[in-house]
Formats: C-alpha cells, structure tokens, sequence
C-alpha cells in the first residue's frame, strides 16, 4: 500500500486532506457536502481504474474504498464473494479470458480477511451479519483492493463502545500500514478518543484543526479542545433579529404531550427511528426541536401526525390532558394538531435508467415493501430524460410551494380551530420579508394561545424564537436548554458528544 494523500476541495483553497498513516476525524454540525464530494471522488478513482484485469489475472487496484452509511454488501452472497465483488481473479489461456478462477479468488478473499483480523467463515451468507461484522468486511475488502485511503461515513453510527473500540483498532492497523482513514464523524468525544487529528467544518468552510497533541497533554487540556471545537461547530454570529413571543403564563394548560414515542426504520425494522422520545407544549409557548438531519426530531413529530414516518409507532399522545389518537392525518387534525414541513426527501426510488426520483415521507412506509426505495436524496440532475424525469416527480409533490403554503397556514393559525401547529424547516428558501411575516404570524399565534414546535436547522432561529429547545440525537431526546441558551450547551446536545 502506498504513502498518498487525497484532497477533497469544498472550495477554493478550502481542502480536507486524507493523509498516508493519519487517521482524521472530520466533525460537522450541518451539511458540509463533504459525503457527496468523497463519493463524487470515489467514482473518478474507480473510472479511471483500468478496466478488468491486468494479464496474470490479478484483480486491479483501487486507491480509495468508500464505507458509507449503507453498507455495499449484497446479502445473497457470501462473505468471500463480497470481499471480492468486482475485484476477482481471471482465469486466461494467453491473452484470452477464461472466466473467474473462483478457487484463487476466495483464497484471496480469506487472506485479506486474515490480514484484517476478521475471523468470519468465508462461506457465511452476508445477510446474517451484523453491523461490526458487516463493517469489518468492507475493511477486509479495502485491504483486498490494495486501498491507499479509506474513507467512512459514520462508521460508529450504530455500534456500542466495545465494537467502536474493535472497529477503531482494525482502522488503526491500516494507518500503521500508511493508509490515509478520513472518519465523517458528529461524535466529537469519539473523535478526541480515536483521531490522530480533527477537522471541523461549519457551513461548508473548514473552520478549526486540531492534532493529538493539543488534547492528549492533560485533561485539562482536553476540555479546552473539546470546548472550543464544540464552538466552532455551532458558535456563528446570529443571522438576523428575531421578534420575543410574550413569556408564557404561569397558570397555562397543557396543549399537548407525547410520550414514550418510539417508531421504527421502514427499510431495517430492527432500527428504531424515535427510541422513547417526547415533549410537552403549553398554550402560548413556542418549542423548538433542534437535532441533526438523522437525529430522529421531524421522524417524531411525522410519526405521530398520522404515522406519516417510520412503521410500527407506539406511545402516548394526550391533548389537553386527554388522549387521542393520532394514527391517520385525518385524526390528527381532528385531535387539533396540524404539521407542515418543507420536505427535503431522504429516501430515493430507483426507476429505468438507472435514474432516481424523490420520495416523499408520507410514502415511504408504503413503498418500503418494493424493495426500490434507497436511503439519500436523489442524484444531482442531469441533462435529457433524467433532469425531465426529475422535475416531473418534483411537480407531482408540489415541491416549490412548501413556503407559500406554510405562510398561508400561520396567518390563518391564530383564528383556527387547531390548537398546536407542527412546523418542519419552515423558513427553508424563504425570502427575509416572508421570514419576517412567519416569525410575526407565529408570535400571534402563541398570543392567541396556541402551541407551536420548530424543527429548525438554524440553531440562532430556534434560541432566539422558541421559549426553549428540545433537543434530540439517535431518536432519544438528549436535553433541553432556555431561550437564548449558549450554543455550545445544544452542540454537546445534538451532537451525540
């Protein structure tokens, strides 16, 4: 394996470095784009990769293996043939190609899984493994390829300390070989413990580097860095004014309560989307839900307005004090609830072409059983049928008209009938003015005595409107903070840290 250094460019002179025997944590708060830069990256290393392999039959190398979030293992097939998927041995007779010398292939295969550490049978089928398991197969892989750099999106995501502690030795391993591991972390404590050096990106910038030898000197020392890299994570100037709602009465009744709310993943029914989870409004009070996109808080409230997200949703809902049922939209409403959101899919549906289409959440339990759904949002468009095909499923989910049609709602909210009002990403593409008039719209609404929840990715939005935060990562609520409260307190919060 060689020394090498790989560059993924966020910007201009604004580069995340992959650097040989260095394992690097990048920590982001939000959408940094690195995921899609790394993948966008691993697609011109493998084109131009040559086709095939080489004469003698070795399979070709690959200088970058990508572990994302959806595991490339394919559950048909067996350990070794998924150590070896597309980098297989060829038999030859001269120049010509007899097929797969499956014998040199699974000996290869099993050789890098001993390399790795990886006591699996080669012969066990994919589908029985679990997540340590799974992982440690890509990694034999990456080994297989003769990989120069890995890089993993979240690979502790869903592991307890013991297999973190595991995976993070076998990933140690490779850096001692001169592998370059880059870790997309938002586990800053478990990029202190395991990372050689961090990286912090905020708004697409890289905003902070920090290496071993800044924490590691005492604990001291180590609460400096955690603080100040929690700062840079989150700690932006605020964007703009926000109105104050009226402090809420002290005599106010509760307007609703959920409880014990859990749902699960429609695509893995063995993973929780909301684990136990619940908040409380008052009349007259703004919540705000603050999380990171897979934290769990718009699952929450979408699972209980009508089991709009996630499948087998159990807990309480009680409004004013009594309780209902939530388990269709129309019910909701009836119950006095009401949710609207700027929808940013994270679910995909494969189509011909190989093209994908946006699925909304309202969908995507019903169409978990086809098999075709993906987790991610849809590939950039593109030129010709696929940009076509995309901008017609666009139409069909009245994407573009999320903002006029949340406006409308909050003028009307004030002198309705519905007494809470559930809002996801409200401002998302909202111009100044009409942000303006939401902030306005919501503040009579509390005056009237209604009660509101706001999931907002804007951390200054949701401390500088919401009477408090509700705060949630991994589908558990994690803490609440004050109006106001220092931004550091919901990074450490929302950040899994």
């Amino acid at each position: 394996m060689s020394d090498v250094d790989l560059r993924f460019e966020l910007s201009p002179g604004n580069a995340v470095v992959a650097r040989a025997g260095v394992v690097t944590a990048v920590c982001e708060e939000n959408g940094s784009g690195l995921p899609r830069l790394v993948v966008a990256a691993a697609d011109r290393l493998l084109a131009s990769a040559s086709g095939g392999s080489p004469r003698g039959g070795r399979p070709r190398s690959f200088p970058l293996t990508l572990v994302d979030r959806r595991r490339a293992l394919t559950g048909s097939l067996d350990v070794a043939e998924n150590v070896s998927l597309g980098i297989e041995f060829e038999r030859r007779l001269g120049p010509l190609p007899l097929g797969i010398d499956v014998k040199r292939t699974r000996a290869a295969a099993a050789e890098a899984l001993d390399r790795v550490g990886c006591a699996l049978p080669p012969s066990q089928p994919a589908r029985e493994l679990g997540e340590f398991d799974r992982l440690h197969v890509e990694l034999a892989r990456a080994a297989l390829r003769g990989s120069s750099a890995i890089v993993l999106d979240e690979p502790g995501a869903e592991l307890g300390e013991e297999d973190t502690e595991r995976l993070f030795a076998v990933l140690r391993g490779f850096a001692e070989r001169g592998v370059a591991i880059l870790v997309l972390t938002r586990r800053p404590r478990e990029a202190m413990e395991r990372a050689d050096e961090i990286v912090a990106i905020r708004d697409g910038e890289i905003v902070g580097r920090h290496v071993r030898s800044e924490w590691s000197a005492s604990p001291a020392a180590r609460a400096s860095v955690r603080a100040a890299l929690l700062r840079e994570l989150v700690d932006r100037t605020p964007r703009r004014a926000y109105p104050e709602a009226p402090p809420v009465p002290v005599e106010a009744g509760e307007l609703l309560r959920i409880s014990g709310w859990t749902a699960r993943d429609p695509l893995d029914r063995s993973a929780l989307l909301v684990d136990d989870a619940g908040l409380a409004v008052r009349a007259g009070e703004i919540v705000g839900l603050a999380g990171l996109p897979d934290s769990g808080a718009e699952d929450l409230l979408l699972s209980v307005y009508g089991r709009s997200a996630g499948t087998g949703a159990s807990g309480q809902v009680e409004m004013d004090g009594r309780v209902v049922d939530t388990a269709t939209v129309e019910k909701a409403i009836s119950a006095g609830l009401y949710f609207a959101s700027t929808d940013t899919p994270r679910y995909r549906m494969k189509v011909v072409g190989g093209i994908s289409i946006p699925v909304p959440a309202s969908r995507v339990a019903s169409l978990a059983a086809t098999g075709l759904l993906e987790r991610g949002a849809p590939e950039p468009e593109t030129e010709g049928w696929g940009r076509k095909a995309l901008g017609a499923a666009r139409s069909m989910t009245r994407a573009g008209d999320d903002e006029q049609h949340i406006l409308g709602l909050v003028r009307e909210f004030a002198g309705s009938e519905r007494t809470v009002l559930m809002l996801g990403q409200p401002t998302r593409g909202m111009t100044e003015s009409e942000r303006e008039e939401l902030y306005a719209g919501l503040v009579r609404s509390v005056e009237a005595g209604k009660g509101v929840v706001l999931i907002s990715s804007e951390l200054d939005e949701l401390l500088g409107l919401c009477h408090r935060v509700v705060v949630m990562a991994d589908g558990r609520v994690t803490g609440e903070v004050a109006r106001g409260a220092d931004p550091g307190l919901v990074a450490a919060l929302m950040l899994r840290d």
